[in-house]
């Protein structure tokens, strides 16, 4: 199976608490929460085809990725999720699980959600109802709305969803149309996708509701205690090995993976060199 972790995000909400420290580095139970998750995922499946998306800080995670395959999205600063995932669209040739980095989920909740036999899910907790999250409704056991403005939701998004190749393919066609014409949020999350999927596509999305389990999202400085209450009970953290970059010929700071893809690839391209000249220009 494949797996993509967006990761990119500065953690703006964190107002400062992590002193420059990407959220997907926090330590719970002796663990980095990224580390936490890689073990999670390569103990259920051994042949697991791991992606992350790092923006901010990756120098610092790359360290802990091990074997998985780095892609940067070079605007984090000033994008959000569904920018981070367009620069990873690629990976959405096959069936695809996405796992949110700023999730700590306990070992056996892990496993349910990486094995279960739905072809496409979204997991969400129908005993946390606040509006204003990112909530789902659920309509005969399936997702029918996905928004932070819902009035009338089943429970709270939990960060996880998973895609059969059909819906792979579709969120990213879906997507890719949605950045390219113009007409977009910069900073953006992926709900007029998933909206997509289910009402112009009519791709049924199975909802996972987790209530129940121990898991947390790591948003602000509270959710840091509030995950290190439930699980301070767990044993110490396992070592990871040396992360690899998986980077074309040429590229060594940033993977571009745009295979039968000239238009994505000269537009990677051009944006890798514009930042570069920023960069350049913030030095001088």
């Amino acid at each position: 199976m494949r797996y993509l972790i967006p990761a990119a995000g500065v953690g703006r909400r964190m107002r400062g608490a992590l002193g420059g420290l990407p959220k997907c580095m926090i330590e719970i139970a002796g663990e980095p929460l990224i580390v936490r998750l890689l073990r999670q995922i390569r103990s259920i499946d051994p042949a697991a085809d791991v992606h992350v998306v790092l923006g901010y800080r990756r120098e610092v995670v790359i360290p802990a990725l091990g074997d998985a395959t780095v892609i940067l999205n070079p605007l984090f600063d000033v994008t959000g999720m569904d920018t981070s995932l367009w620069f990873a669209r690629q990976t959405f040739d096959q069936p695809l699980m996405v796992v949110h980095a700023d999730l700590v989920l306990s070992d056996p909740l892990a496993s349910v959600l990486l094995t279960s036999e739905l072809p496409t899910s979204m997991a969400y907790d129908g005993s946390i109802r606040n509006t204003g999250d990112i909530n789902i409704a659920v309509e005969a056991g399936r997702v029918a709305r996905f928004d932070e403005t819902l009035d009338d939701f089943n429970g709270v998004y939990a960060g996880v969803f998973k895609l059969s190749q059909h819906a792979a393919l579709t969120f990213a066609r879906t997507l890719d149309r949605q950045i390219r014409g113009g007409l977009h949020d910069p900073k953006a999350y992926y709900f007029h996708v998933v909206r997509a999927l289910v009402e112009e596509y009519g791709i049924e999305i199975g909802a996972l509701d987790i209530a129940g389990n121990d898991w947390q999202e790591i948003d602000r400085p509270d959710d840091v205690v509030a995950a290190k209450a439930r699980f301070e009970r767990e044993g110490p953290a396992v070592p990871s090995a040396r992360a690899t970059f998986a980077a074309p010929a040429g590229h060594t700071d940033w993977a571009m993976n745009t295979n039968h893809d000239p238009a994505g690839e000269s537009l990677e391209r051009e944006t890798a060199n514009a930042c570069a000249a920023v960069a350049r220009t913030e030095r001088a």
